[in-house]
């Protein structure tokens, strides 16, 4: 069986916010995604201003494909990073979590992610929907490579 852990992390990013912008009407991006950084170490707004959104729950259902149960602290310290503070030294700093939290409770609504007291899981239907893609991004990588084509059986 073909897993996440198979393809390319980019190619089924990119695949699963296609998808989740199409087909998902319960994740939409908040009002407010247009203009925000999504850290505050960030000197701007991502430059795909509009996607990021969906990129970031692709990231985020990924993500608990393979750690789960995920939390909000945990993501929080997945999306964090360093800190310039002028002529003192950097420093290692957390996300905000606001726009993980507001994610999961849509995909939550989605029906894609299920609650536990450790964290968030992925339920039949997100796991499914993850499975399938990375199905079809595998197999469009057996065409090219001769070698992958044996896994497929």
């Amino acid at each position: 069986m073909i897993t996440v852990n198979m393809v390319p992390a980019d190619e089924l990013i990119k695949r699963l916010s296609e998808y989740l912008k199409e087909n998902v009407k319960e994740v939409q991006p908040a009002e407010w995604s247009l203009y925000a950084k999504t850290a505050s170490f960030k000197e701007r707004t991502p430059d795909n201003s509009g996607d990021w959104w969906y990129i970031r729950a692709a990231s985020l259902l990924r993500r608990i494909y393979i750690e789960q149960p995920l939390g909000v602290g945990e993501t929080r310290r997945i999306y964090g990073g360093m800190k310039r503070r002028g002529t003192r030294p950097p420093i290692s700093v957390k996300a905000p979590g606001h726009a993980n939290r507001l994610i999961f409770r849509q995909l939550e609504k989605a029906g894609l992610v299920s609650r536990t007291k450790k964290g968030r899981i992925l339920s039949p239907k997100g796991r499914s929907i993850l499975d399938k893609l990375s199905y079809e991004i595998f197999k469009e990588l057996a065409e090219k490579r001769t070698d992958l084509k044996k896994y497929l059986d």
